[in-house]
């Protein structure tokens, strides 16, 4: 768990929770950030997010912001809408103060939901305006928290870790490459991997992470 600050608001982030959100013990905060992959392997998981935004109205956070990921085809064709979540895609919201953006494409996976081919995600990163306290991605930004467990390359999207240098947000949010789950500071911005499941069975390895954010 961190804790950056002892200011307000409580901020929690997770990712990948992959049909397990009940498993989680999410702490009182003022906000719940989701970064994507509710769902599973399944093609199309109604139940899933009809559950998950549930679990969102039990947990003790006074609001929630989720985005999808390479695993929730529902959400990639608009099949589903959040009651108890604001759903960003490509979009901002402001929350406790707090500016947000959310997007969920990603790289290399054609076939999967928010797919994205170089072009596109060029598009859409240059969509993410300047000025935001808080970016909110499923994949990682090249060469930061995005190391497979062979190490052996960098998952993240260079096109990504490019843009940053413009937007430069005071946090970036992300999950996707489970083995790389933890946290990091680059150029000044707060990077946090908070991917929950872990190896290949897919069980929850890690904590969901409490930021104080002032």
């Amino acid at each position: 768990m961190l804790v950056v600050s002892t200011a307000m608001p409580s901020v929690c982030v997770i990712a990948d929770t992959h049909r397990l959100h009940r498993d989680l013990v999410i702490p009182a905060c003022d906000l719940l950030i989701h970064c994507g992959d509710m769902c599973s392997f399944q093609r199309e998981d109604q139940e899933t997010l009809e559950d998950i935004d549930q679990w969102f109205a039990e947990i003790p956070a006074r609001q929630v912001i989720c985005i999808g990921g390479n695993h929730d085809f529902p959400l990639h064709h608009r099949e589903f809408r959040f009651s108890q979540a604001t759903h960003l895609r490509d979009s901002k919201t402001e929350s406790f103060g707090l500016s947000i953006y959310g997007t969920p494409w990603c790289p290399d996976l054609a076939g999967f939901a928010f797919y994205a081919d170089e072009a596109s995600l060029i598009e859409h990163w240059r969509k993410i305006p300047t000025g935001i306290d808080i970016l909110v991605t499923h994949t990682p930004p090249a060469g930061i928290l995005d190391l497979p467990s062979s190490g052996d390359r960098h998952l993240g999207c260079p096109h990504l870790r490019a843009e940053l240098e413009r937007i430069r947000p005071r946090y970036h949010f992300f999950g996707h490459v489970h083995a790389s789950a933890g946290a990091a500071s680059v150029d000044g911005t707060e990077f946090v991997n908070a991917a929950m499941v872990g190896g290949r069975d897919f069980r929850i390895t890690h904590q969901p992470w409490l930021l104080e954010i002032d």
